[in-house]
């Protein structure tokens, strides 16, 4: 069982890595981080949520596997700071998008205006 457990944490802490590292180049405009990365961060959160919650136990029953815990609570902090970016982000793309779609409304009403003077 004890081996489980470690193999689960460092399983689930290389793949936090990853999406960490996707989500870094998604902020660095490498690559795109839509709906489906940000589901895929729910399997590997929902595979921990039972260590997590013996965490504690775990720790003094297993302390070896104290380093790979610390590990998934620092990329998972991590990965929400870099997510809270994405989100600022994405709201900044959302209202240059808004200020976008004004300036082609006003342009429109203007060209219409001005067929109707014709």
């Amino acid at each position: 069982m004890s081996e489980d457990v470690r193999l689960t944490i460092k399983r689930v802490n290389w793949r936090i890595a990853e999406l960490l590292e996707e989500a870094r180049r998604a902020l660095r405009g490498e690559s795109n981080f839509g709906v489906e990365e940000v589901r895929s961060i729910r399997q590997p959160v929902e595979e921990m949520a039972e260590i997590v919650d013996r965490a504690a136990e775990l720790r003094r029953l297993q302390p070896e596997i104290s380093t790979e815990l610390d590990t998934y609570k620092s990329r998972l902090g991590d990965l929400q700071t870099t997510l809270s970016q994405i989100q600022v982000m994405l709201l900044a793309r959302q209202a240059s998008m808004e200020a976008g779609r004004a300036q082609l409304s006003a342009v429109s009403h203007w060209i219409d205006a001005f067929r109707q003077t014709r």
